[in-house]
């Protein structure tokens, strides 16, 4: 492939050990529940194969990994077609990633579905069995736990908050995450919401009474400087929207809302104009 060269977006390429006839993994094996992995990446060849191989050198043995790449030009095409771990991966253009999030969803075949999109992995190689070997979660269908995120000098374990919070705000990373996919798969993405679907599906669920329930475990790594990270303004904006449609909030919610808004548009004009040693500082000891 010419890596120089837009590539044909007109066209869909797929591939994987599915495909090729090898369906060990929808076998489970000795009870444990199947884990479909889904990763989805445009043009981030510098960082896809430190994603795969996170997921690849996970001790439990009963996983898929799913990746959905928006028609890629720049070699991470290459990189998928040369990891034969991968279990079925689709090279299509796309909507978005949530979007493509959805194309996971359609091609998972797991009982837990979570999202590592290229450029994040697992806190470390024993995660999955630290969560899923010693208990089967019936009942549960959303099961989340704590991150790490790496803030380049530095890295810190972010504690997951409480459901009970949820009109505050996201309280724990999506990569930190395993929904069930029969919660997931009916109720899907919705696309219009460009940096908070994952919200939005949180909300959603939790507003049609979803269980959720806590692992105490780091389960993900992810770097700072995500869509949502980046376009702080837009993201609250939307969550705000999500909320306001979602749930009958009280005056005292929407005052909340409010001084959230206000926190956020002053953090961005410091962001600003602070120089980046002092806002890492302030990270590191906050």
């Amino acid at each position: 492939m010419n890596s120089n060269k837009k590539t044909d977006t007109s066209q869909r390429l797929e591939g994987g050990k599915r495909l090729a006839g090898d369906d060990s993994a929808s076998k489970a094996r000795a009870g444990l529940p199947l884990i479909s992995i889904v990763t989805v990446v445009f043009n981030d060849v510098k960082n896809l194969q430190r994603t795969i191989d996170s997921i690849s050198s996970q001790s439990y043995e009963n996983l898929e990994h799913i990746v959905i790449d928006g028609f890629s030009w720049d070699g991470t095409l290459d990189v998928i077609k040369n990891n034969s771990s991968i279990d079925y991966w689709l090279s299509e253009k796309d909507g978005g990633i949530y979007d493509a999030m959805n194309k996971g969803i359609s091609a998972a075949t797991g009982q837990w579905i979570n999202f590592m999109n290229s450029g994040d992995v697992f806190f470390n190689s024993s995660v999955l069995s630290d969560v899923f070997n010693g208990d089967n979660f019936s009942g549960k269908e959303m099961i989340y736990g704590d991150v790490e995120v790496d803030y380049g000098e530095f890295k810190k374990i972010k504690k997951s908050g409480s459901i009970s919070s949820l009109k505050q705000g996201m309280q724990f990373s999506h990569q930190s995450l395993f929904a069930a996919r029969s919660l997931l798969a009916p109720m899907m993405f919705d696309v219009s919401y460009r940096t908070a679907a994952d919200y939005d599906f949180i909300i959603r669920a939790w507003r049609q009474g979803a269980t959720f329930h806590y692992v105490n475990t780091v389960i993900s790594s992810v770097s700072s400087g995500g869509v949502s990270d980046v376009r702080r303004v837009s993201s609250h904006q939307q969550r705000v929207k999500i909320l306001n449609s979602s749930l009958d909030l009280s005056t005292f919610d929407k005052f909340k809302l409010w001084l959230q808004s206000v926190a956020i548009f002053a953090s961005e004009k410091i962001r600003s104009i602070f120089p980046a040693w002092l806002l890492n500082w302030i990270r590191k000891v906050k």
